[in-house]
């Protein structure tokens, strides 16, 4: 049996929901851990592996609709570029950031996904040991609506943090 628990750690306050289940899969019913731009979100893997806490902070539109990546080249953009700085620290044990789990979400439940080939490498595929970190900045293509939250979506929604 395999545990998921998320954590929001808010001013102090913890905040967790649990959800318990068989083979990796967590009940449907668990509430995300939600939280504030700038608050760390902690989310364990199911393997038990590791936690890592998330900070979002500031989503906003980019200020410039070109997108190069230096390994990649210019991106294409269908509507506006939306950021957000990122952070993610090891809290315990081994952990390798999931950033292709994100997205920009509008208040209706639009998604935009995260635009993974402008990921820094560190950013989606070195484990980081614990009391490691990393940091950069995570793109979005916004084609509608703008969008008022940025969620940690593995298939289930486990962290949001809104203005």
């Amino acid at each position: 049996m395999n545990v998921m628990t998320t954590a929001a750690v808010v001013t102090g306050a913890v905040v967790v929901a649990a959800s318990i289940g068989t083979g990796g899969t967590p009940s449907a019913s668990a509430e995300p851990a939600a939280a504030g731009f700038g608050a760390q979100l902690h989310v364990t893997d199911t393997d038990g592996a590791g936690t890592g806490g998330y900070t979002v902070d500031d989503l906003q539109p980019s200020g410039t609709n070109e997108l190069n990546v230096p390994l990649t080249g210019e991106v294409p953009l269908a509507g506006t570029l939306w950021e957000a700085p990122v952070a993610v620290d090891a809290v315990s044990g081994s952990v390798i950031p999931a950033m292709q789990f994100f997205n920009a979400r509008t208040a209706d439940g639009q998604n935009y996904r995260v635009l993974e080939q402008t990921l820094a490498p560190d950013l989606s595929v070195s484990p980081l040991n614990q009391g490691g970190n990393s940091s950069g900045s995570i793109y979005f293509d916004v084609t509608g609506p703008a969008p008022t939250e940025v969620v940690y979506d593995d298939g289930q929604n486990r962290l949001v943090w809104a203005g």
